[in-house]
């Protein structure tokens, strides 16, 4: 009886991930937080592509959307004050779509307040990251380099 107990518990475990912050993500994953406008009919311009999401796991983006309720290509999960902390720190009373890259080391390395997001933009910024290019080195994805 206390197999299934213990079973269920890890099982609802996985359904409800512990609440994380950004350090937390620091040396494994670019982050995008995306912070869409104060006008009810800005949408920030995450049109989803099966290419988009290899090129998010390639380059180990995730991103987070906060919106009425937090989304992203990741189960994480902020609490309600470390999304506020976020949103007051990134967004800045912007009235745009805000757009900001941190780094695997934790550093912003792209804010940009814009209607639409410029996924080439993005990934250009990445792939010239002094880790990106030993990451395309390592994988023998850039053989220039």
């Amino acid at each position: 009886m206390k197999f299934p107990i213990a079973l269920l518990l890890v099982f609802a475990m996985k359904l409800d991930p512990s609440p994380i912050t950004l350090e937390d993500l620091q040396w494994k994953h670019r982050v995008l937080l995306v912070f869409p406008g104060s006008d009810q009919n800005s949408e920030p311009g995450l049109e989803w592509t099966a290419d988009l999401e290899k090129e998010l796991l390639d380059r180990d983006l995730v991103y987070f959307l906060f919106a009425d309720t937090l989304s992203g290509n990741n189960d994480y999960v902020f609490t309600p004050t470390y999304r506020e902390k976020l949103e007051k720190k990134y967004r800045v009373g912007s009235k745009e779509n805000t757009y900001v890259l941190i780094g695997k080391d934790g550093g912003v390395k792209l804010k940009r307040e814009q209607q639409k997001i410029d996924w080439n933009e993005l990934f250009k910024t990445i792939d010239a990251m002094p880790m990106r290019i030993r990451e395309m080195r390592e994988s023998g994805q850039n053989k220039d380099q």
